[in-house]
């Protein structure tokens, strides 16, 4: 794990569970305004009106997306970060 370049031991991992750098967010998103923002892949098959549970990195980012909430808790755990929703 790393912040800002900076190797980080388990003993910081542990002792600072709400680092921002390790925030993750849990949007659920309609899989229609997924498509419309580049977050489903060209040819990816998903009907328009699915609930998707993207996962967006502190900064924003995507990291992923699934179909149900507890999948994108679980990626968020075991990437080592603290997962959040969004509502």
């Amino acid at each position: 794990m790393t912040r800002n370049n900076e190797i980080l031991d388990v003993e910081d991992f542990a002792a600072n569970p709400f680092d921002p750098a390790r925030m993750a967010y849990i949007k659920p998103t309609g899989a229609g305004e997924a498509k419309r923002l580049g977050i489903v892949p060209p040819g990816i098959k998903i009907p328009d009106d699915m609930k998707l549970y993207v996962l967006h990195a502190s900064d924003g980012r995507v990291l992923g997306f699934t179909d149900a909430w507890e999948s994108a808790y679980g990626a968020a755990v075991q990437n080592e970060l603290t997962p959040m929703s969004v509502h």
